[in-house]
């Protein structure tokens, strides 16, 4: 078993960076050669996507949800905004390789991880293929 892995956190918690609040939920699979990340984004069109591997560990993904046109709103909890959230990966990876996906709201990244002797200057977008 390797004692590096971190355990699985339970649904309502994190370990993302404390004080900062995730705007939409994700999933992290660590699985041996690359860190899988899902991610709910209802509302935003894969071209208002921007992800952002910051340094080899954390992830930041911002998008844009278009404002409904209209009148007559009796409620309206679904306005135009910006959800944004920093992630803090199980492992170290790199954004050579990485390869996503966007269907229905939803996207997914798959990370490969770095080897021990990579070296990376991070800080560098992902695109969304």
């Amino acid at each position: 078993m390797d004692t590096n892995r971190l355990s699985p956190i339970p649904r309502g918690e994190s370990r993302d960076f404390p004080g900062i609040s995730g705007d939409f939920r994700i999933d992290i699979l660590d699985h041996e050669d690359e860190v899988i990340v899902v991610a709910e984004l209802p509302g935003a069109e894969e071209d208002a996507i921007k992800i952002r591997l910051l340094d080899p560990q954390t992830l930041r993904i911002t998008a844009r949800r278009t404002e409904s046109v209209g009148e007559g709103y009796y409620i309206r909890e679904r306005g135009g905004s910006t959800l944004s959230r920093l992630i803090r990966l199980p492992a170290s990876v790199t954004r050579e390789g990485a390869k996503t996906s966007f269907r229905n709201g939803v996207i997914e990244m798959r990370l490969t991880k770095m080897l021990i002797d990579d070296r990376g200057s991070g800080g560098r977008e992902i695109p969304i293929e």
